[in-house]
């Protein structure tokens, strides 16, 4: 297959903790609560329904965020599901070409659009390890943990909330503590993830960024910016306290916060640490993430995307038991 044939897929890994209500500590810890939330998706599925969830809820400016699982399976020999989590999409909807003609139809005639995102969950230790398949356009873990966390809390009525894991190398803690003097960031992300990361982070890095990305519909919004002058020495260079706050800031949403990371598809700082020396920090590519190539006009099932990564599923599972 030569470049232009093939496509990137990206798996990223995380694991999932379930806290029980208090009157059923005694009965189901987080282990438990996982195993009967992924048995109950399963079951429902059997019987042809389904769980539609809401994750704009009780967020009364933003447009309905409503998911469900359109596939669900169990496999209990090697203590995994498989899930497809189907993402309705709002705004405006793509029309159909009927076929030999150039007459084109409304999808809304047909039914509602969807956007799908395979996850898998290994469920053979307590650490519930998730694997998801990134669609940008679909769901993403912040909806998957929420609607795992609903169902858990308000269908089953075992578990008051829950807390993600998401898998990097050490260097967000070292950024937090190293950090001293920030000499540059460069940050991307797509408009349509601007309503779902922190208002903080909003504010400060991408204040004003609405109106662009309603008037001229952009694919991506970056904001860049330098602090440093080429040649000068380090011990000259002034500490620019406005932008390390900010750095230091979004570092500490993100280690509150793991969702918070999916939003961004870049964020890199170069920062001095208190010893004068430069070191980076980059969000994606500290994050645990496994890449495949395959055919472009390829659209993977649950099953071909689960088997496309599951041995390296299992080695990282091994690797974080």
């Amino acid at each position: 297959m030569s470049n232009q044939d093939v496509k990137e897929i990206k798996y990223y890994f995380y694991s999932i903790e379930f806290k029980p209500f208090a009157d059923k500590r005694d009965t189901h810890n987080n282990h438990k609560i996982c195993i009967d939330t992924l048995y109950h998706l399963a079951n429902i599925k059997q019987q042809g329904k389904g769980l539609l969830k809401d994750r704009n809820e009780n967020r009364a400016k933003l447009p309905k965020r409503e998911m469900f699982l359109s596939s669900a399976t169990i496999i209990p020999k090697e203590r995994r599901a498989r899930f497809t989590m189907a993402l309705i999409r709002k705004g405006r909807r793509p029309k159909i070409k009927k076929k030999g003609t150039f007459n084109l139809e409304s999808i809304t005639n047909i039914g509602e659009v969807v956007e799908v995102t395979h996850f898998f969950v290994d469920f053979g230790s307590d650490k519930n390890f998730i694997c998801v398949e990134k669609n940008h356009n679909g769901a993403n873990i912040a909806d998957i943990e929420y609607y795992l966390k609903m169902v858990a809390r308000d269908d089953l009525q075992l578990a008051r909330t829950a807390d993600l894991t998401v898998y990097m190398n050490d260097t967000l803690d070292n950024a937090l503590q190293n950090v001293k003097n920030v000499l540059s960031f460069n940050i991307k992300m797509r408009p349509s993830n601007l309503d779902l990361i922190n208002e903080q982070l909003k504010t400060q890095f991408f204040n004003g960024f609405e109106i662009v990305s309603k008037v001229y519909r952009p694919e991506f919004l970056r904001v860049e910016a330098f602090f440093k002058k080429q040649g000068r020495k380090i011990e000259e260079r002034k500490k620019n306290k406005i932008a390390t706050n900010m750095f230091n800031k979004a570092l500490k949403v993100f280690k509150k916060d793991p969702t918070e990371t999916f939003y961004y598809d870049q964020f890199d700082v170069v920062f001095e640490d208190g010893t004068g020396n430069e070191d980076s920090f980059n969000l994606l590519k500290d994050k645990k993430i496994i890449s495949k190539l395959i055919e472009d006009s390829t659209d993977l099932s649950l099953k071909e995307s689960y088997n496309l990564i599951n041995d390296d599923f299992t080695q990282v599972v091994n690797d974080l038991k």
